[in-house]
């Protein structure tokens, strides 16, 4: 009974001296944040960053492109719906051959390949 009490004693006493010395790790750490405040962008990675994304395309483009069909697993065990259609602005995730309860890839890639067709019409 005695281990048992110094055992519980020294587990408790280690962990709220655990908790107790994690403020003091980094002390002045609260003037580290309120110094972000005047922070600014140097000339350098401003214009880098306007070149990485200069050469995106807009949502917009895509749009204008009709809709296109990927296949986008949903880890569901339901081959049905793991094709994901966009026009780069709306999703729809079509239910595809509902009716069969095995569907091949095959099948899948042709039963896409019509929805995508009808979506684009």
């Amino acid at each position: 009974m005695k281990l048992r009490s110094a055992i519980l004693f020294a587990t408790l006493a280690f962990a709220l001296a655990g908790c107790t010395s994690y403020a003091d790790v980094q002390p002045g750490y609260q003037d580290h944040l309120d110094s972000r405040a005047d922070y600014e962008q140097s000339e350098e990675y401003l214009e880098a960053e306007g070149d990485y994304y200069a050469g995106q395309q807009r949502a917009d483009d895509f749009a204008t492109s009709g809709w296109q069909c990927y296949w986008d697993p949903t880890m569901n065990d339901d081959w049905h719906d793991d094709y994901q259609c966009s026009d780069g602005v709306n999703n729809d995730r079509p239910y595809l051959i509902p009716d069969d309860s095995f569907v091949e890839g095959w099948e899948l890639d042709a039963a896409v390949a019509e929805y995508e067709a009808s979506l684009n019409q």
